[in-house]
């Protein structure tokens, strides 16, 4: 991919993608100046390496209000198993709140709805419902010489939910505005980009808002909720990775400067990255000039799309894909280059402006969570891997029985 990106580069983005991105978002939009720009702001303001020490202390407390929740509902009914995802996503979406507009908005009044709305549903608007809406399929796409004929019934969802969406997002920066007005001014992605871009417009702004709560919010739920699944289905890797910790870390807490002492940590998130691919299956591209990929010639015109999962379970890659290993990812027979055959951030010049902070946030959050707990799954739930929407969220919420390791020493 990043050999032939200058044949491959050009999106073609299916119609509800293009509705609600305006192909004015980071990660969708084809490589030129809009691009580099863009994420020139975003990694300066929010997910490169300095940002990410100005939000480190809110990544830190969001773990451990997480951790505390998890304590006292097994406290107050220890027999019955918790919802994991109810717990994390709360103060996972706050976290991507405080990021992006400088305040975990926990409800905002929308002039359109004629009524405030709460964080959950301001999370289902901005979040749930466009990755539901992304993979609406229309089917005008596959046949273009009927793109006259109407969709109704694709077209009322996609444009509803985009028009919820905007009204969300416009009443959330609206009261952000206030607030500096007021003086009240913190460090955030939107007031970077205020700042440093004077004739922005509304839209503009309101898209790149969009995506950056979105892309914070969604994918490290994926990816954590997915690590929780395989080590409560399997104890004995559980076992290990809490050896490693105490080993490493004793009774002292663990922190974003204990990851890289932690190797079997380390390799639980790019296996969970490998066996259960945030995202399955890129965007759509449209090849630009004729180039050969694989060994086949493929002609200038032909849209292509790239099957991450597919790649992940190939067997003439990786030894027993349909097993979750972590340790396929350590021993002499692993090299650091091989954490790159996962495409999990991509690579070159369009890689993942977000990997540093879903590292950070994925691998503190797991290793946080086996120290303090033993997991175990739900009985019947062993078997429940199925997906939903654009991103591979599990189909059924991770249900588990939790023991506080206190309660085992």
């Amino acid at each position: 991919m990043v050999e032939k990106f200058s044949s491959i580069s050009t999106r073609k983005l299916p119609t509800a993608m293009s509705v609600l991105t305006r192909n004015n978002m980071i990660a969708i939009s084809d490589y030129g100046d809009f691009h580099r720009y863009s994420k020139r702001n975003i990694m300066m303001s929010m997910l490169g390496f300095t940002a990410q020490k100005q939000f480190r202390d809110t990544r830190e407390r969001m773990v451990s209000n997480v951790v505390c929740a998890l304590h006292k509902l097994v406290t107050d009914d220890p027999q019955s198993p918790l919802n994991f995802r109810e717990v994390y996503n709360n103060d996972l979406f706050g976290l991507s709140l405080t990021e992006s507009l400088g305040e975990d908005v926990s409800s905002v009044y929308v002039e359109e709805f004629g009524r405030e709305i709460s964080k959950k549903e301001i999370f289902e608007v901005l979040v749930h419902d466009m990755m539901m809406c992304a993979i609406e399929a229309d089917w005008r796409d596959y046949f273009p010489y009927l793109s006259w004929v109407p969709n109704k019934s694709f077209e009322t969802k996609v444009f509803t939910a985009d028009a919820r969406r905007n009204a969300v997002l416009r009443a959330l920066i609206k009261r952000q505005k206030e607030r500096i007005a007021r003086g009240e001014a913190r460090a955030s992605y939107m007031e970077y980009l205020l700042e440093e871009n004077k004739e922005m417009t509304d839209d503009q702004l309101m898209l790149l808002l969009s995506e950056s709560i979105l892309a914070a919010a969604d994918t490290v739920l994926v990816t954590t909720e997915w690590a929780m699944f395989e080590l409560a289905k399997n104890p004995e890797k559980q076992v290990r990775l809490y050896q490693e910790i105490r080993e490493v870390c004793g009774d002292e807490t663990v922190t974003e400067e204990d990851l890289p002492r932690l190797p079997y940590l380390n390799a639980v998130f790019h296996e969970t990255l490998r066996r259960h691919s945030p995202v399955p299956v890129l965007t759509p591209r449209l090849v630009h000039r004729d180039t050969t990929l694989g060994g086949y010639d493929v002609p200038a015109g032909t849209q292509m799309m790239i099957n991450i999962y597919g790649c992940h379970m190939d067997d003439k890659v990786w030894e027993s894909p349909e097993e979750w290993s972590p340790e396929r990812f350590l021993g002499e027979g692993f090299r650091g280059a091989d954490r790159f055959k996962t495409l999990g951030f991509g690579g070159g010049r369009r890689v993942c402006a977000g990997s540093i902070q879903a590292v950070s946030i994925t691998s503190v959050a797991v290793a946080r969570f086996v120290q303090e707990f033993e997991w175990r799954l739900r009985d019947g739930d062993e078997g429940k891997e199925d997906t939903m929407q654009f991103t591979a969220l599990k189909r059924h919420p991770l249900y588990a029985h939790l023991t506080p390791r206190s309660a085992t020493k």
